[in-house]
């Protein structure tokens, strides 16, 4: 089976704050999120992790691993193989695989139920405070252009689960578990 995830932010203790995170320690938010995603995801599957697993690279190599399943990471702004880190990226790119990532990409493509799907960590670069004249958003260079096909990604956490052709991914609307397939083809279906 194929899910997908993002923004688990293992050991970013503010993030418990900033997203009103049901924790009361880093240390029970890093375990209870290992637990619900090993209580769907099999050794067998594959997750597409769509960024932002840790803002420092001990996570990724104590935490990975313990994790089920076949790991593709379409790196966040949080990890930091990704480039907007420069060189501590070039550097730590590597280590992404040694901790047990098959594949480090900036995005992916991908058809589900018969729809051609961009996944990305961020939403696509156009959004209301653009289209309000209001600043742009942060890292907009880095976020995809909009186009008409689905985006799967994360970052928001808890801004949306749907909103218009983009799904969020991310642990903070999927009660802390990675998503089936399924749920993504049920959107997709509905909005057909």
């Amino acid at each position: 089976m194929i899910f997908f995830s993002a923004d688990h932010h293992f050991y970013h203790s503010n993030i418990i704050r900033y997203c009103g995170r049901p924790f009361n320690s880093v240390e029970e938010m890093n375990e209870e999120m290992i637990r619900a995603w090993n209580s769907v995801v099999s050794p067998e599957d594959v997750v597409y992790y769509l960024g932002d697993f840790s803002l420092a690279i001990r996570p990724v190599e104590l935490f990975v691993r313990r994790l089920n399943g076949e790991k593709h990471l379409i790196m966040g702004n949080h990890d930091l193989c990704h480039p907007i880190h420069k060189k501590r990226a070039e550097r730590l790119f590597p280590k992404y695989f040694e901790f047990g990532f098959e594949t480090v990409e900036l995005s992916r493509n991908m058809e589900i139920s018969g729809h051609d799907v961009l996944l990305h960590h961020m939403p696509y670069a156009f959004d209301e405070a653009e289209s309000e004249g209001r600043p742009t958003p942060k890292h907009r260079a880095y976020r995809p252009a909009k186009e008409d096909r689905w985006l799967l990604h994360g970052h928001i956490h808890e801004k949306w689960k749907v909103n218009g052709r983009m799904i969020n991914v991310g642990v903070d609307v999927w009660d802390f578990k990675p998503v089936p397939i399924e749920e993504i083809e049920k959107i997709l279906k509905e909005a057909d």
